[in-house]
């Protein structure tokens, strides 16, 4: 084993934490950009739509991803591909952290090796990916319109 396991489980509580709840902004973000494009007026369509449609348990953060990228309008603007890749890049760590295992023989503290045993896919969990993740947080907020998420998360 190269590091502590416990210490190394200590560490990926904290980045699960900040991951989901970073991802959980990030779905809030994208299903109510989604609502101002159908609904650009806040009226009872509008909040049935959100709340009923966009914020249905069965409707996750994949389909609002997939929705998003099917829509005409947000292909043609000029910050789609980097969009595209930080919300898909959330997504995959957001599932990584929530679901997949430990490699604790593989693991040390400054790079935690999560394992999907369903289908034998690994990621490395380093200083690296933890500031690509935050970076694409940042840039899905700035361009969402969600810049109060930021000041109130990074500012000291």
């Amino acid at each position: 084993m190269k590091g502590n396991i416990s210490e190394i489980r200590k560490k990926l509580s904290s980045i699960r934490g900040e991951i989901l709840s970073g991802a959980t902004e990030i779905e809030i973000a994208l299903g109510w950009r989604l609502r101002t494009y159908f609904y650009p007026k806040t009226n009872q369509q509008a909040a049935i739509f959100y709340w009923e449609i966009i914020n249905d348990r069965n409707f996750g953060f994949d389909k609002k991803i997939s929705l998003y990228e099917k829509i005409p309008y947000f292909k043609r603007l000029k910050q789609y591909p980097d969009m595209i890749k930080s919300l898909r890049l959330i997504q995959k760590v957001r599932n990584a952290v929530a679901h997949w295992d430990v490699e604790s023989g593989a693991s040390s503290i400054n790079n935690i090796v999560l394992f999907d045993r369903s289908n034998f896919k690994k990621i490395n969990f380093n200083n690296n990916l933890l500031k690509e993740f935050r970076n694409s947080e940042e840039y899905v907020l700035k361009k969402f319109g969600f810049k109060e998420y930021i000041t109130d998360k990074y500012s000291n």
